[in-house]
């Protein structure tokens, strides 16, 4: 669970209270209002007590503060991962699932796949397959940020709110294609072929501002490995939301069995890109 600046609620009361009686609220009065009055005296609270000062009242500062708190749902967040790196690309608390259902939606099947088939022409099956499964994935459907800015794979769309504008729906998809193939050649620094690749733990304010969507703590872990260019460390590395979970692997595993082709976790994305 977490409270953070921006949120409201009778519980950012609760510890604004907490405060008080802990010394660190001077205020004649308390809100309902988590804003930068309250974030800074979370923070001058978590400093003194040799906590994480990041403002963001957590189990930690919740136990510091011993209150119990009364959160809605939305704020109700597991934070087993908050901090932790995991050694390997393998995420243990849930198992990849070949079977998931996937129906391509409208703008994927009239919009997306004729462009793919122009620009991809000359490209095998299986990288045509894994960009088709990446821009499902990435939400390519009218009202989304991948849609509004021709930008199907996401590419530059950074978790921060940064975003990258293609002008035409072909220049998304060539960024996607050129993106791949600049990873299997080992161009790209964010994906080091043959060496240690090291992610570290995140809070996610994307994942933290849409956590019904996502269904998930915006803390994800962070992951040591040596990047050799496995799916299951293709996809750590390409997408936050996939640290903390298998729901992106399943996907693109299952994407491609319901095409005929078997892949796993440990299939590698240069050999993907190759099959037909």
């Amino acid at each position: 669970m977490l409270v953070k600046k921006g949120d409201k609620g009778a519980h950012v009361k609760q510890i604004q209270k907490g405060l008080k009686a802990a010394g660190f609220w001077s205020l004649p009065y308390f809100t309902t209002n988590f804003g930068s009055i309250t974030d800074s005296y979370v923070r001058k609270f978590q400093k003194a007590k040799n906590l994480v000062v990041d403002g963001i009242v957590g189990t930690s500062t919740i136990k510091a503060l011993d209150i119990k708190l009364k959160l809605p749902p939305a704020t109700k967040f597991d934070e087993k991962y908050r901090g932790v790196t995991i050694k390997g690309s393998v995420f243990p608390d849930k198992p990849i699932s070949p079977n998931v259902r996937i129906r391509l939606n409208k703008e994927i099947l009239e919009e997306y796949l004729p462009v793919l088939e122009i620009v991809m022409s000359d490209q095998p099956r299986g990288f045509r397959l894994l960009c088709t499964i990446m821009a499902y994935k990435e939400g390519f459907r009218k009202g989304t940020r991948s849609y509004r800015t021709n930008n199907p794979g996401n590419i530059g769309n950074t978790d921060s709110g940064a975003n990258k504008h293609n002008g035409t729906l072909q220049s998304g998809i060539k960024l996607q294609k050129e993106y791949i193939l600049k990873i299997v050649n080992g161009q790209h620094k964010a994906y080091p072929m043959g060496k240690r690749k090291l992610i570290k733990p995140y809070y996610s304010p994307e994942i933290a501002k849409h956590s019904k969507l996502y269904g998930m703590s915006p803390y994800v872990p962070g992951y040591d490995f040596i990047f050799t260019g496995q799916l299951d460390q293709f996809v750590k590395i390409y997408a936050t939301g996939a640290r903390a979970g298998n729901s992106y692997l399943s996907m693109i595993v299952s994407f491609f069995k319901k095409n005929g082709i078997d892949i796993n976790a440990q299939s590698k994305i240069q050999d993907i890109i190759k099959l037909n």
